[in-house]
């Protein structure tokens, strides 16, 4: 029996461990400038903003995140080349918050709001992933991450693992 519990230990480890490289390693490549000191910010329109909304506050995946350890989503479109960042929300407990600081920042092409339903967000999620439209960063070890996230596993398909 501890046997058994200690090699499930393990398995949950290892596949932490190899979900968080996955992100890391198809996180977005850093350009060195941070969202605020981007020139241009156009926030979504009212219908993506209340779409975003409500499958944010009705998805199982953001109820899922964890209530002190919240994490941001970021939109951004591209206008004639350039970087144009748009709005974000801080997601914690299938809730919104106006304050706080994220453990996780996501940055997500707004060109997939339109695809957004309550219950698609890890499809949505995946596929741009897949077409590198998805960013991720954290300032906190993997380690911390995995300890932080672990009630999350069940997603890790949502980055395609």
């Amino acid at each position: 029996m501890k046997y058994q519990k200690e090699i499930i230990i393990l398995g949950t480890i290892i596949v932490a461990s190899i979900l968080l490289t996955f992100i890391f390693n198809n996180a977005a490549p850093a350009t060195g400038k941070s969202v605020s000191s981007q020139v241009k910010i156009i926030p979504l329109n009212p219908e993506q903003r209340s779409k975003v909304m409500q499958v944010l506050t009705t998805s199982e995946f953001a109820k899922d995140i964890p209530k002190k350890s919240p994490i941001s989503l970021t939109f951004f479109d591209f206008v004639n080349g350039e970087r144009i960042w748009q709005d974000s929300f801080l997601i914690s407990d299938g809730q919104l918050l106006s304050n706080g600081k994220p453990e996780i920042s996501l940055t997500l092409h707004s060109k997939y709001i339109s695809e957004l339903n309550e219950n698609n967000l890890c499809e949505v999620v995946k596929k741009a992933n897949n077409n590198r439209d998805l960013g991720f960063y954290s300032e906190n070890s993997k380690a911390k991450l995995f300890i932080k996230y672990a009630g999350m596993l069940k997603y890790r398909n949502c980055f395609d693992f």
